[in-house]
């Protein structure tokens, strides 16, 4: 879940504010979005009467229309219903959209999606809020697939699929109540939730924060304020954020909670005997008084593993049984994007990733290289997410991305400067690697990879934008090159 913007509508109503939100009948403003739309589903699987508009539609958009949501194509002040409780937004819109113009000519309230979210985690006993700079994504949907198979019926809002489109979000009719919870804008500060699950933290989303320390800052507020009374904060200690905020959250009175987890030998909860060998990885996870767990789960990458301990460790606060829920990850996917194959074609395997920091780029390049073993290459087109991330972090991205063996720069609805993409293509050649592409034409780089690639070779998609799109033409033309060249 990425929303990295800067705030710049002010909303009528808020999370942690004294007045709740009226969920009775909502719209959302870019419904579409990886953060809106499962909120979205979770309200219309509630029985609530939910509408929506968004830019193009899409096939998670036509699954929410089957829940009896009405969906506009395109933004209009005609399609805010005149009886509607609240308008949703995220900081993605502007206070120019039609929509949000309407809604204050109507008087109808104007509030951030995480105010909705924290309306329903506030219907549950039992809510979980899944925090952190990496890992969100598929730590939440780790517990919310545990949950499930183990027959407790969670709800659940995740910043991606969990399969098919749309599959982010569920209204189940359990306690439990598992959520993505986003930092980039601040908007987790005024969250409620019984346990909070912090995986790691690094100094991201530079529109909104200077440095690392303000990130650490922010969690700290929003945990003191959030964490109900004997909430539980389960926390990742590799991190050297991490270490700071657990230092804090062991000096504060009256804190809540804290259970430690990582590689790290002070852990309360030790990864141990961690490897991975093309798409599987195993560990050891040793718990308080020598209790173990074997993990091995069918997705790559040494990261995925420590997101198997932070939900493994969270299963053991809320009181579940966690050799159960060590077996049923075994059977866990991923969510979508998160290093997911994509397809196969003339021998060569394409993956998506949803990179878009330095240090999640190193976690996929590094599981990429695995899958690809000793004779494959590994070939990345890699789409930045922005110009101010890009300039906060271009050196970091410039030596993460020299760790493949061929790198192609696209652009896509970012509109990334030229200059700046050459400025990190540069940085990848200083680093040891090898750019020698860079198009801003997505279909055009993809065409760039294929030409670069052959049997055997991984070739990963990666970026938060459009990207992924570009798989049918990339599957196209590996059918039409790897032929001739054979």
């Amino acid at each position: 879940m990425v929303e990295t913007a800067v705030p710049k509508i002010t909303p009528d109503l808020w999370a942690g504010g004294r007045r709740p939100v009226d969920l009775s009948r909502l719209h959302f403003v870019g419904v579409g979005g990886t953060g809106m739309l499962p909120v979205a589903r979770v309200c219309a699987e509630r029985g609530f009467t939910v509408s929506g508009s968004d830019t193009r539609a899409s096939e998670a958009l036509k699954a929410l229309a089957r829940l009896d949501a009405r969906v506009h194509t395109g933004h209009a002040a005609e399609n805010v219903p005149v009886d509607a409780t609240a308008v949703v937004f995220t900081h993605a819109i502007g206070p120019d959209n039609p929509e949000i113009r309407a809604a204050r000519a109507l008087n109808v309230p104007v509030v951030h999606r995480s105010a909705v979210l924290n309306a329903l985690m506030a219907e549950k006993h039992r809510s979980i809020a899944v925090m952190g700079t990496h890992g969100k994504s598929s730590t939440a949907g780790m517990l919310a697939f545990a949950l499930a198979r183990a027959g407790q019926k969670p709800s659940f809002v995740v910043g991606a699929d969990l399969d098919v489109p749309g599959s982010g979000g569920h209204a189940g009719r359990g306690d439990f109540f598992v959520a993505e919870v986003d930092e980039s804008d601040r908007s987790h500060v005024g969250m409620g939730m019984s346990v909070a699950v912090v995986t790691n933290i690094a100094h991201d989303h530079p529109e909104n924060y200077a440095g690392e320390k303000e990130v650490v800052d922010a969690f700290e507020v929003c945990l003191m304020l959030g964490l109900h009374g004997g909430g539980t904060l389960v926390l990742g200690v590799d991190s050297p954020g991490g270490w700071v905020l657990a230092s804090r959250m062991a000096r504060a009175e009256d804190g809540p909670r804290v259970v430690t987890f990582g590689v790290s030998p002070s852990a309360d909860w030790r990864l141990a005997n961690v490897s991975t060998e093309g798409a599987r990885s195993s560990a050891v996870l040793v718990g308080p008084g020598g209790v173990e767990y074997e993990l091995g789960l069918r997705t790559g990458g040494a990261h995925q593993l420590l997101n198997a301990a932070a939900a493994i460790t969270t299963l053991h606060a809320l009181g579940q049984d966690c050799g159960q829920a060590a077996e049923e990850l075994r059977y866990f996917d991923g969510v979508v994007r998160r290093m997911t194959p994509a397809f196969e074609a003339a021998g060569v395997r394409v993956y998506d990733s949803f990179a878009h920091h330095p240090d999640e780029v190193r976690a996929d390049l590094a599981a990429a290289r695995s899958l690809a073993g000793e004779q494959g290459r590994v070939i990345t087109v890699f789409q930045p997410s922005g110009h101010t991330r890009l300039t906060a972090f271009g050196t970091e991205f410039g030596k993460t991305l020299a760790g493949c063996d061929e790198v192609v720069l696209t652009d896509g609805v970012q509109s990334v400067a030229g200059a700046l993409l050459k400025t990190l293509s540069e940085s990848v050649n200083r680093a040891g690697g090898c750019c020698r592409h860079v198009v801003r034409d997505r279909t055009e780089a993809v065409a760039r990879a294929a030409a670069q690639a052959r049997p055997g070779d991984v070739i990963v998609l990666m970026g938060t934008g459009d990207i992924a799109e570009a798989g049918q033409a990339l599957r196209t033309a590996l059918g039409d090159l790897l032929p001739a060249a054979a």
